[in-house]
Parts: structure tokens; sequence; C-alpha cells
């Protein structure tokens, strides 16, 4: 979550990671393992999320439910790490999932 004023969210966020063969489905992003208020303006929020084996990472959906006050999120990077691979993937946003704000969209897909 980026730093900046409102960047927050407490609506429910779901991930598709999308490879070369596959993709995860829809998966939610639902209890961080650093910190227990999750997606928190200036904060990093680690997930583990099990999935099938997609292939070479090519992707990422991301979107938010809109729920809850204060619904807008403003995503600064999502970065993929699989251990069991030894391979690491960076997804650069910086930018608003909000209805009121930047374009107004809910989900953005991050290459």
């Amino acid at each position: 979550t980026g730093d900046v004023r409102g960047a927050g969210t407490d609506a429910n966020v779901y991930v598709i990671l999308y490879g070369e063969n596959d993709d995860t489905g829809t998966m939610q992003l639902k209890t961080s393992k650093n910190n227990s208020n999750k997606f928190e303006r200036n904060q990093l929020d680690e997930f583990t999320l099990e999935a099938v084996d997609i292939g070479d990472l090519k992707k990422i959906k991301i979107w938010h439910d809109n729920k809850g006050g204060f619904a807008g999120w403003f995503l600064e990077s999502v970065e993929i790490d699989a251990p069991s691979l030894g391979q690491k993937w960076f997804f650069p946003c910086g930018r608003w999932l909000d209805k009121g704000q930047d374009d107004g969209r809910l989900e953005r897909e991050l290459f």
C-alpha cells in the first residue's frame, strides 16, 4: 500500500496470477502474515497462497470489492515470491483502485 493520504482500504482484495500455461483462479488476500490490520497506508503485507503450476508468471489481476467505508486503495506494487521455484516477480502499480480517484477502476492488470 502506498504512502499517500487515504491509501488504505478495508475492502476485500482478490488476485489472479496468470502464467504461460494456466491461471490460479480467484484467490482472496485474506490474512496478512505480518499485520493484523492489512492494506493500511505505507504498509507491506505478506500473504501465503497455494496454487497449481501455472508456468512462468506473466501478469496478475488484482481488485477489491469496494466494501466498507473509505474502500479506495492506493496500490504501490506487488511482489510474488515462489521459494519452491527459486523465483521472484515484481509488479509496479502506483495507482488508485477507487471509484472516486484516478480512472475510477477497482481492478488493475499488472505486467
